[in-house]
């Protein structure tokens, strides 16, 4: 027989209702052994009673099919054999465990496997998502789910989601794995056998993508030893990976270059021009060759983020642009929106720069995994820093999803613009390397507080 670590039986259930009276009307399990979907199960459950019309919608569900279908006595036996020695694995797992424990005990069963959570190993292991629901992760992961809300769609969902989750884990040092299991207690259900698993057959070969610094794991952002140089001859950047010259990947890596022509500029985007975006950005490109330094404002929906910034940076040739949002939440939707695209397209170094506060800072963080801390959802977060870290190259706290949530520990563990010559982590500081990012950067992309702070404590800053 496998032993449990091996085998973990996805179960999704979809059912009357949500509520404690609820009547299981169809049952989907997949079987994962060694890595590998080996099994599948499904059938409809006759509930003896009418569906609502929302569960009908929700489902395809209807009164006629599974007044066809058997009764749940008639599947249990089926059912128990497949989940009693495996590890019990669904997508918000209280409810599926609870449900057909119930169901099982009827029958003379009794369900007694640990459980694992598929949502919050998500919430650990991709901390920079907002929500964690089926649909958005296998959305946000590029797994399939062709009929959400189907149970075996939803089980092999599930599964291929936990699938991903092991590839995940199984990428990351074992050092961080273990540090991970020492503070698993966090988790509300076993769900830390799979990071066991994982960890009993990594390697404690390093990963070549980052770096180990006090037991903390950060992405790489320096230049490997003795590197080659780059050439501004793309193909000899590829010959020198010995990779093969492709044409259409030849021209896609050219940097194209930006254009006095408004219109050119968008073309290249890939966007269409509009007329008053670009009698905009003539009006801006107007105004920026008689003064550096100006306050633009325009009416929504206009275009006007490339109206000011293509004529802007046609504009700058050697000089630095910085540029001033009234906000963090615009400062954030440009760089990820605008800036990403400029970056892309034109090549151009782009940087985020916010006040210290908005960045992790790496001492305080490491302070507090020394203490024993009582509070599970404090636990919880700082797995999800610790995974963050391998991924981040900004530290910037924005990026991590429901942080809303944390804004009772983040007191501690925000920066706040000091940095010790005795730091364990002076390389790695994000808020001394943004700071020194925002000096070589050719567009700084700010907001308007702490721009003002900025002036009042550095008045040569723009």
């Amino acid at each position: 027989m496998k032993t449990i670590g091996n085998r973990y039986v996805v179960v999704d259930l979809e059912a009357t209702s949500t509520g404690s009276k609820a009547k299981i009307i169809q049952v989907g399990i997949v079987v994962i052994e060694d890595g590998k979907i080996v099994d599948h199960y499904t059938t409809d459950v006759n509930p003896h009673e009418p569906l609502d019309a929302h569960i009908k919608e929700l489902t395809g569900l209807t009164d006629q099919r599974l007044a066809q279908a058997p009764d749940f006595s008639q599947v249990a036996r089926k059912i128990f054999d497949l989940v009693e020695d495996g590890i019990f694995v669904a997508h918000n797992v209280q409810f599926d465990a609870n449900l057909l424990a119930e169901n099982l005990f009827f029958e003379g069963y009794e369900l007694r496997n640990p459980r694992v959570d598929t949502v919050e190993l998500a919430q650990v292991f991709f901390p920079e998502l907002e929500k964690y629901s089926l649909p958005i992760l296998c959305r946000e992961l590029g797994i399939p789910l062709k009929h959400a809300h189907t149970a075996l769609s939803d089980a092999q969902a599930t599964a291929e989601l936990l699938l991903f989750l092991r590839k995940k884990m199984a990428q990351l040092p074992k050092g961080l794995l273990e540090r991970l299991l020492e503070m698993a207690d966090a988790l509300l259900y076993e769900s830390y056998l799979v990071i066991e698993e994982i960890y009993r057959s990594q390697s404690i070969l390093s990963s070549p993508d980052l770096v180990e610094v006090q037991g903390l794991y950060f992405k790489k952002t320096g230049a490997p030893l003795e590197p080659r140089k780059l050439s501004q001859d793309f193909s000899k950047n590829i010959s020198l990976l010995n990779l093969e010259v492709r044409e259409e990947q030849e021209s896609f890596a050219k940097p194209r270059k930006l254009s006095q022509d408004f219109s050119k500029n968008i073309s290249l985007l890939n966007l269409e021009v509009r007329e008053r975006q670009e009698s905009f950005a003539k009006e801006v490109g107007l105004l920026l060759k008689d003064e550096p330094v100006s306050l633009i404002q325009a009416p929504t929906g206009i275009g006007k983020t490339y109206g000011y910034l293509l004529p802007a940076l046609s504009l700058a040739k050697e000089h630095q642009i910085v540029l001033s949002v009234p906000t963090k939440i615009l400062q954030n939707q440009i760089m990820e929106e605008e800036g990403k695209r400029l970056k892309e397209v034109f090549h151009i170094d782009i940087h985020s720069l916010k006040g210290p506060h908005n960045y992790l800072k790496l001492d305080s963080f490491y302070r507090s995994l020394q203490e024993n801390d009582e509070n599970r959802l404090f636990r919880r977060f700082k797995m999800q820093l610790l995974v963050w870290l391998t991924e981040t190259e900004t530290g910037d706290l924005d990026e991590i999803g429901q942080l809303y949530r944390y804004q009772h520990f983040l007191t501690d563990l925000r920066h706040d613009g000091n940095l010790s010559s005795q730091s364990l982590f002076v390389t790695e500081d994000f808020w001394k390397r943004s700071q020194e990012r925002a000096q070589t950067c050719k567009l700084l992309v700010t907001n308007h507080a702490y721009l003002v702070t900025r002036l009042e404590d550095n008045p040569e800053f723009v």
